[in-house]
């Protein structure tokens, strides 16, 4: 994406344009007429970013230059469309209605979308934030949406038979959302039944890790830059505070553009990002409800837990989680100071006695023990006609005629087929999405696991913990019980960037990883920590999953064309929230199979951030 911008700006905007392509040409807004005309067809720009509508001999310019490309305007400062209409709404304007040179018989497809400031107290840096990531979405869903239209106009609404690849967490709403709309479908996973006690090395991330997963409204989010500044340290080793947990003899060019491509995304860009996943929080919220609601079975005997405190190490990271909180719902949010949380949760008396937290507050969220939630979805999907293959390795796609997807090729011989396809492998996929625009996006981040006794049941809500600068930063602490209903604390945390291979575990730093993690588990519990030393428990319950990671933090959602007029459906890539959003894909998904748009099939595109780079490897599907 090529940005002209036609005007002066202030410093502040100038930092923020930083790692933007965007041609600067500040005396242009200022003489706008044929000098401004003959700069948008030297330089073809995909947006204008001005503060004054183009004319139409302008228009005419650049449209003669791009063809029939539509040509994006984002007008600055405005309070009313081209048109008068208030507001930021976008308009197609075609001036004088003539045709132009150039542009065909329809003349050039002029989007405007006014972008006007919230008020004099916005920081000039606030507004261009806005207006660029206006612009990125806009000029994203101009080109891909005529081949999205083209994909899912292929979709046949009537019920069909679909392969799902993958049965975690995500998949299996999927199914389960599938077979609602009377769909046929089957599944084919590498893992065992995850309803059995097979070894925890046998299965995937979802059934491999912890029992327990967490949602509140802030799963999911971007991972651009460290506390210090700079991206995050990936290629740093775990044991120096950093996220890498691979071999780094093994990791070789596709793990260094990797970490480019998150380096590089700018400030306002990756501000646009966690916008967009924390909107899909707010959508899976919603379902998450409406699910608890309509099949209550899937909830019963799951270690279901309503309501989750957050709390921190530092006052100032505690008040920015507070503000973000509420700029995502109405609820009123009190910051409760350590002793009162020591008071009403006796299980944080000693964290709280030794400074390990200066206090938190509580949100609406909850958490299940998904090992638990599997078995019960898994037994939903039964029910209503699902058919499972376990250990059943999926290890590519069939190419049909012209190269498009004709099935799915087992490990052990055998060519699958259906009228559709949904992909879902988490880190392990990349042999099976070669081919396809997500190959080499998914690398894996190994997070681990350990469990405590909570013999006096002295935590009353599963938690969240912030340690600011600490190599485990970010833990969940959730609420569980055994199968003889004794109660434990299930402790997941860390970062562990294993590369685009989930196998490729440095030992040293995977016992680096779990020591961190061992020192916040120690830290706010360091009774209950003792005992699950003394007891053995410890040891026996370590584990970790590898868990899929993109570097652009946006979750992947592809679609592609197959050689039999069907839909091949790619979801995954959700760092830390696939059980987040888990309901909001398979509606994505739903949708898809359906014929119908989503916003989704355009904010999760695998080509979103090659696009905005102008990266020649972002081609369009077909």
């Amino acid at each position: 994406m090529l940005v002209l911008l036609d005007h002066p700006v202030p410093t502040s905007v100038e930092l923020l344009l930083s790692g933007t392509p965007v041609l600067r040409r500040p005396a242009l807004g200022s003489r706008p007429g044929a000098l401004r005309g003959r700069a948008l067809a030297r330089d073809r720009p995909d947006v204008l970013l001005t503060r004054s509508m183009p004319t139409a001999a302008e228009t005419a310019a650049w449209g003669a230059a791009t063809g029939d490309r539509p040509l994006l305007v984002v007008l600055l400062d405005r309070t009313a469309g081209p048109d008068g209409a208030r507001g930021s709404a976008t308009r197609a304007h075609r001036p004088n209605g003539r045709r132009l040179p150039g542009t065909g018989t329809a003349g050039p497809r002029l989007r405007v979308t006014a972008c006007p400031s919230a008020g004099a107290a916005e920081p000039p840096a606030d507004l261009y934030a806005r207006a660029l990531a206006t612009a990125e979405r806009r000029f994203l869903a101009e080109r891909m949406g005529p081949v999205l239209a083209g994909h899912l106009g292929t979709a046949r609404p009537e019920a069909a038979s679909v392969v799902l690849v993958g049965a975690g967490v995500v998949n299996l709403l999927t199914g389960l959302r599938l077979l609602r709309d009377g769909h046929r479908v089957s599944f084919y996973d590498s893992g065992p039944d995850p309803r059995s006690d097979a070894p925890w090395t046998s299965f995937g991330c979802s059934r491999g890790g912890g029992d327990a997963r967490m949602f509140t409204l802030t799963e999911a989010d971007g991972y651009f830059a460290s506390p210090g500044g700079g991206p995050p340290p990936f290629a740093q080793p775990v044991k120096d505070h950093g996220w890498g947990l691979a071999d780094l003899a093994r990791l070789g060019p596709a793990e260094v553009s990797w970490t480019e491509d998150n380096a590089r995304v700018p400030s306002w860009l990756a501000r646009s990002f966690t916008e967009d996943v924390l909107r899909y929080n707010l959508a899976s919220d919603r379902l998450w409800r409406e699910l608890r609601h309509d099949a209550p079975e899937l909830f019963h005997g799951v270690g279901l837990r309503k309501g989750i405190l957050r709390i921190y190490s530092d006052q100032d990271v505690l008040e920015a989680h507070v503000a973000r909180q509420r700029s995502l719902t109405e609820r009123h949010f009190e910051i409760l100071p350590a002793d009162r949380i020591s008071a009403r949760h006796p299980a944080l008396a000693a964290a709280h006695r030794a400074g390990a937290f200066v206090g938190g507050f509580e949100v609406d969220g909850f958490t299940v023990q998904v090992h638990r939630f599997l078995g019960a979805v898994a037994d939903a999907a039964e029910r209503a006609g699902a058919v499972f293959h376990w250990g059943r390795p999926v290890d590519g796609l069939t190419p049909g005629e012209g190269g498009a997807p004709d099935g799915i090729s087992c490990r052990d011989g055998e060519t699958v087929r259906a009228d559709h396809y949904v992909l879902s492998p988490g880190a392990y996929g990349e042999a099976l999405l070669r081919g396809t625009a997500s190959a080499g996006l998914i690398h894996g981040m190994v997070g681990v696991w350990l469990t405590l006794p909570d013999a006096g049941r002295r935590l009353r809500n599963s938690l969240k913990i912030t340690r600011s600068g600490h190599t485990a930063a970010d833990a969940n602490v959730t609420v569980t019980e055994g199968p003889d209903g004794r109660p434990f604390l299930t402790v997941g945390s860390g970062y562990g960037w294993t590369g685009a291979d989930p196998d490729n575990l440095d030992p040293t730093q995977l016992d680096a990883l779990y020591a961190a993690v061992d020192d916040t588990a120690s830290s706010f519990f360091p009774d209950a920590f003792d005992a699950a030393r003394r007891s053995g428990l410890l040891e026996r319950s370590r584990r970790h999953c590898v868990r899929p990671w993109t570097a652009s933090s946006l979750p992947v959602f592809e679609t592609v064309r197959t050689a039999g007029g069907g839909l091949l459906l790619i979801t995954g890539g959700h760092n830390t929230g696939g059980f987040a959003q888990a309901p909001v894909t398979a509606e994505a998904v739903a949708a898809a199979l359906h014929g119908e748009s989503h916003p989704m099939h355009f904010d999760y595109h695998p080509n979103r951030l090659r696009m905005f780079y102008g990266q020649k490897n972002a081609r369009l599907p077909e």
